[in-house]
């Protein structure tokens, strides 16, 4: 009922709102007035930051877990190199892993591995340094480098 009650009703207003419109404006052949708007031109990208630039040496550590068996770090010293504000981290030489991202303008960076995006590092540079944390899987280890001349 309410189906056909409610168009009923509204008829009436409809109707109402179209009396005093009698002609249709006719099309004409006569240019619309041009409305100029300002283009704006497209921002450039951010440009690199560059002042954590240069190569970052040290060790990972694993963080102690007694839930879980973890791989132990490697023994050698490991390397973070910056350029461009394009961090790359050498963590696995022997198979050439290489976990990439890019680095804020505070120093802070998230590098992670192209197909497993659960293996990264993530940390900050800052006067020299290099403080952060690894990641694989649940597997945690802490990271500290020093900028190498």
């Amino acid at each position: 009922m309410l189906r056909t009650l409610l168009p009923a009703l509204l008829a009436p207003c409809l109707l109402a709102a179209c009396v005093n419109e009698t002609v249709i404006p006719e099309a004409t052949n006569a240019a619309a007035p041009r409305r100029t708007v300002a283009s704006a031109a497209p921002t450039p990208p951010p440009a690199p930051v560059t002042e954590f630039d240069g190569q970052y040496a040290g060790r990972i550590t694993l963080n102690p877990d007694r839930s879980r068996a973890c791989p132990a770090a490697p023994a050698s010293d490991l390397t973070i190199t910056v350029k461009q504000g394009r961090g790359s981290f050498l963590i696995d030489p022997a198979n050439q892993r290489v976990l990439v991202g890019t680095v804020g303008s505070s120093g802070d960076v998230r590098m992670a591995d192209a197909l497993d995006r659960t293996i990264a590092t993530t940390g900050i540079f800052d006067r020299g340094r290099f403080i952060g944390e690894h990641k694989v899987g649940r597997c945690t280890y802490a990271v500290s480098m020093s900028k190498r001349d």
